[in-house]
């Protein structure tokens, strides 16, 4: 006789979650813009609004990638200008956990975005805490995207 509670071999497997519908991702990719003003958040340049969910010149990042397990939610992207996204993603760029910018690797930033990205800078947030990166998301990217993506 099979017990209640016993689970193994009949049954399915529990759920984990969903992969978010096109609908959702593109909601919520309008929705870091506007929380984020249209701004870049670490050079702080600023950029006309737009009326679809893309942006020619901004990004929204995920600081913990989603390949990597993290959660499509807005406490894990930052909003950068499409240059700063490319630093950011390859580990060039960090954040410590005063919110403030550090320059993993000088050399690969370039020049060019050198003026941009000024060392210990404080990020310009969104003005609502509710709608800021969480602390635990930029040690992620420190730890594992930045220290294994250099090469």
């Amino acid at each position: 006789m099979i017990e209640e509670e016993e689970q193994r071999g009949f049954g399915e497997r529990p759920v984990t979650g969903f992969e978010p519908s096109l609908e959702s991702r593109v909601a919520f990719h309008r929705f870091a813009l506007v929380v984020y003003d249209f701004r870049c958040a670490v050079s702080g340049l600023q950029f006309p609004a737009t009326e679809g969910a893309l942006h020619d010149r901004l990004e929204v990042v995920p600081i913990h990638p989603r390949e990597a397990e993290g959660p499509l939610e807005i406490s894990n992207v930052l909003v950068l200008e499409s240059r700063i996204a490319h630093a950011f993603a390859k580990g060039w760029i960090c954040v410590d956990d005063g919110y403030r910018v550090v320059i993993a690797d000088r050399a690969e930033l370039g020049d060019e975005l050198s003026g941009q990205v000024i060392e210990r800078r404080a990020l310009f947030l969104p003005s609502d805490p509710l709608f800021r990166p969480a602390s635990r998301h930029f040690q992620f990217h420190r730890m594992v995207v930045a220290r294994y993506s250099r090469g």
